[in-house]
This record gives structure tokens, sequence and C-alpha cells, in this order.
């Protein structure tokens, strides 16, 4: 047998492309296992032997980076689509190698959407936009219409009012007999 034999019959077992997924090895830790639609998760994978890789999914609202942790692994968090049916669905997560080549498929997890709370409205929850009216002395809303200036108003007709009064005893006074003002 020649060198080159040799070679050559060597060449092809080392020339497998790396692009191509292959049969995941690893496992994903996915936190909650079970969420409702709009809901989020945390993914953590430690088969990677780089610092950054990329979880996908059909319950995602998009791909998910993946950075590394202080425990050395990858982790990240991802959106999950508000309008999406319950179910069992597939992570997949692709490691970037230390050399930057992407590894597709390296490991895998499920989780579970549930239905219920958010999953059957089909709408991610609602969170506070605004600043809570709060405060002391009397400076919160009332709770009733909303409008704060309701309290200062209140306040000003009273002030109005009793300067009329003190306003109306003292002209009275003055027109009593022997008074001097």
């Amino acid at each position: 047998m020649t060198l080159s034999a040799v070679l050559l019959g060597t060449a092809p077992a080392n020339a497998a492309p790396q692009e191509e997924p292959g049969p995941a090895t690893g496992s994903v830790k996915i936190t909650p296992s079970k969420v409702h639609a709009g809901g989020q998760i945390n993914i953590r994978v430690d088969s990677c032997d780089g610092d950054k890789g990329i979880a996908r999914s059909d319950a995602f609202i998009s791909s998910v980076a993946l950075k590394s942790a202080a425990d050395e692994t990858l982790t990240g968090d991802a959106s999950i689509r508000a309008a999406i049916d319950p179910g069992r669905y597939t992570v997949l997560v692709d490691c970037y190698d230390k050399t930057g080549n992407l590894k597709r498929s390296i490991a895998e997890g499920r989780f579970v959407v549930i239905p219920g709370g958010g999953g059957e409205s089909h709408h991610p929850p609602v969170r506070p936009t605004a600043p809570v009216k709060a405060g002391g002395g009397g400076t919160a809303g009332s709770g009733g219409s909303g409008d704060s200036t309701t309290l200062p108003l209140t306040l000003a007709g009273a002030a109005a009012l009793g300067l009329a009064g003190a306003a109306v005893l003292r002209r009275r006074a003055a027109a009593r007999p022997g008074s001097h003002s």
C-alpha cells in the first residue's frame, strides 16, 4: 500500500463538516419547566466548550444569545410567544467553540407551555408603565376621579369662604354704633 493511498483513506474521516446538525449530546436545564404563553424561561447549558451559544425553539419570540455565567455554564432568558398553543416544546442549543466555529445542536432540552393564565388571552402580562400615585399628607390621588387638582381647589374654596365670612363680620362690627374701627 502506498503512502498516498493511506493518506487518501484517512482524509474523509478527518474532513467531516462541523455545521451539520448531529444528535444532541448535552442537556439543557430550563427553569421553570412549565410556563404560560407570553412568559419567560431561563436556559442553562454546560455542554459548550466555548463562551457563547444560541438557544432556539419554535416557542421563542426569537433565538436567545447564551453568555458565560460564573458557574462555567452558558445562560440566557427566552420570551415565549404569546400566541402559542399549550404543549411540549424542544430547545436546541448551538455552541461556538474556542476558535469561533459554530457547532449545531450540541444540547437539547424540553419545557411545557401550560394553558390558562396568559395563555388563554394570547397577550403578554400587563406591566406598569407609569409611576404609582403615592405620597403622604394628602398628596396621593383620591382614587375616585383620578384628578390631582381636587384637593387644592377644595382648600382654595374653603379659604375664600373664610375670608368672605371674616369680611362680613368686620362690616357688621363696623356698622354697630359705638364701634371704632
